[in-house]
């Protein structure tokens, strides 16, 4: 028979351990000895099923050891059905009726008055949908279906959409069977697959670290090389920012120095021009030019006053003048 039970959420092995016992309380006998099968929930949230003995079950499969069967499903909840129907159908000396989503039966011809006059007398509709009409249903009432097609086609595809199977459980195919060792071995494999996956990543992580170890310790060494006088090497970027600042700064230095000394010098020489200067390493470059080379000495002397190192490191004559380079560095250098 079919039933509709109220349940939570629940997973699948949960909830046909579940179905069982709260199928119970519409079963004469005990619930162990039922073959309880889930269906789809309703609109309501309860869930459909269908139960059948688990000796009737053992008579139905006995037949079927060795065949390929998939599915049984009760024919009689096959025949097409609409809210306020009674669906009805002939089929190998039985009545079968279906007059609810899960309210079927499969009744003997000569029962079947008694049974079910009071249900056809409740329904809007009769539905036949093949094999010999019984005597006492009122044929006026009577509706053929508008699909005209066998009443085995109807069946049929009602087994597909009724979304019950009685091969579950412990009655599965071997299908199934077959289908839940192969996703075993797919999740055996999957979980050898990813330790594998982790091992390598793992072993990547280690040679990254090595790499990571062996670039700090070059730039350490470069460090070393290039900033002697800093001590320990924590942060390379901020110390080696910091140390090229200090050593921009002090370059910076020296020259403002070297230009405030030559300066005055420079100017008050008025028949010599300073064309441009260069500072590189403590050593201010001055290109000038002057009347004549005895021009370019004088200011060499004047600068060698100051206690400056100057010497003329290159001079030329031309038509307009004498052209030449002094280079003038801080006492000692």
């Amino acid at each position: 028979m079919g039933l509709k039970v109220e349940l939570p959420d629940l997973p699948a092995r949960r909830l046909e351990q579940a179905l069982r016992w709260a199928a119970e309380e519409h079963l004469a006998g005990s619930a162990e000895d039922e073959h309880v099968v889930a269906g789809r929930r309703d609109e309501a949230g309860r869930v459909a099923c269908v139960v059948i003995g688990r000796e009737v079950m053992d008579q139905i499969c006995r037949p079927l050891a060795g065949q390929p069967a998939e599915r049984i499903v009760p024919d009689a909840m096959c025949l097409p059905w609409q809210d306020g129907e009674l669906a009805l159908a002939e089929r190998d000396g039985r009545i079968l009726a279906r007059w609810g989503e899960c309210e079927f039966g499969s009744f003997e011809v000569e029962l079947a008055e008694d049974l079910l006059a009071g249900l056809a007398s409740e329904r809007v509709r009769i539905v036949w949908y093949g094999g010999e009409c019984p005597d006492w249903l009122d044929r006026g009432r009577i509706e053929e279906p508008i699909d005209q097609r066998s009443l085995d086609h109807c069946l049929a595809e009602g087994a597909v959409a009724s979304g019950i199977n009685l091969l579950s459980g412990p009655y599965s195919p071997r299908s199934a069977v077959a289908a839940r060792t192969y996703w075993r071995w797919v999740a055996g494999l999957a979980a050898g697959l990813a330790a594998v996956m982790i091992g390598l990543v793992a072993v990547e992580n280690h040679q990254l670290d090595r790499e990571a170890g062996r670039l700090q310790q070059d730039i350490e060494q470069r460090f070393e090389q290039l900033f002697p006088e800093v001590g320990r090497v924590v942060r390379p970027r901020e110390q080696a920012e910091r140390e090229l600042a200090r050593l921009r700064f002090g370059q910076a230095a020296g020259l403002l120095d070297l230009m405030s000394r030559t300066a005055p010098v420079i100017e008050g020489q008025d028949r010599i021009v300073l064309d441009a200067l260069n500072y590189r390493d403590g050593e201010l470059e001055l290109t000038l030019r002057a009347p004549d080379v005895a021009a370019l000495d004088q200011l060499e002397q004047r600068l060698r006053a100051l206690d400056l190192a100057a010497d003329v490191r290159s001079a030329s004559l031309d038509e307009d003048g004498a052209s030449g380079r002094i280079r003038v560095t801080g006492a000692g250098q």
